[in-house]
C-alpha cells in the first residue's frame, strides 16, 4: 500500500514538472494594443478585489446555508473557521478576473517570443 502511493506521488510530481514547461501564456485580442490591453486588465482586476472582497465577508459560497449550515461543519473543533478566506478570496479573485477579461473579448494564447 505504501509503495502504490509513494509510486503514485512520483508520477504526479513528474507530470506537475512536466506541465510546467509550457510556453508562457498571456491575454490577447485581435486589434487591442497594448496600452488598452493594460486598461483592461487593470480594470477586471479592480472589479474582481472589490467582489471577491465582498463575498469574503461571508465565507465560500453555501457555507453557512444547506447541509454545511450546521454546528459541526460551520467551525473546527475548536470553534474557529475551518476555512482559510484569504486563500479562498484569492482563488475567487483570479476566477472573477478571467472571466471579466474573456467577457470583453480577450483569449489566452501563448506569448510571441
Amino acid at each position: 500500500m505504501g509503495r502504490t502511493v509513494l509510486n503514485s506521488f512520483v508520477v504526479l510530481a513528474l507530470v506537475g514538472t512536466l506541465a510546467a514547461c509550457g510556453p508562457p501564456l498571456g491575454w490577447q485580442k485581435p486589434g487591442v494594443t497594448l496600452a488598452e490591453a493594460n486598461i483592461d486588465s487593470s480594470e477586471c482586476a479592480a472589479l474582481a478585489r472589490n467582489q471577491a472582497f465582498r463575498e469574503s465577508a461571508f465565507g465560500p459560497p453555501g457555507y453557512y446555508g444547506g447541509y454545511y449550515g450546521s454546528w459541526p461543519y460551520r467551525y473546527g473543533s475548536y470553534g474557529y473557521r475551518s476555512y482559510d478566506s484569504f486563500m479562498w478570496r484569492s482563488q475567487r479573485e483570479s476566477d472573477l478576473q478571467d472571466f471579466c477579461l474573456r467577457a470583453r473579448g480577450y483569449h489566452l494564447a501563448p506569448i510571441p517570443q
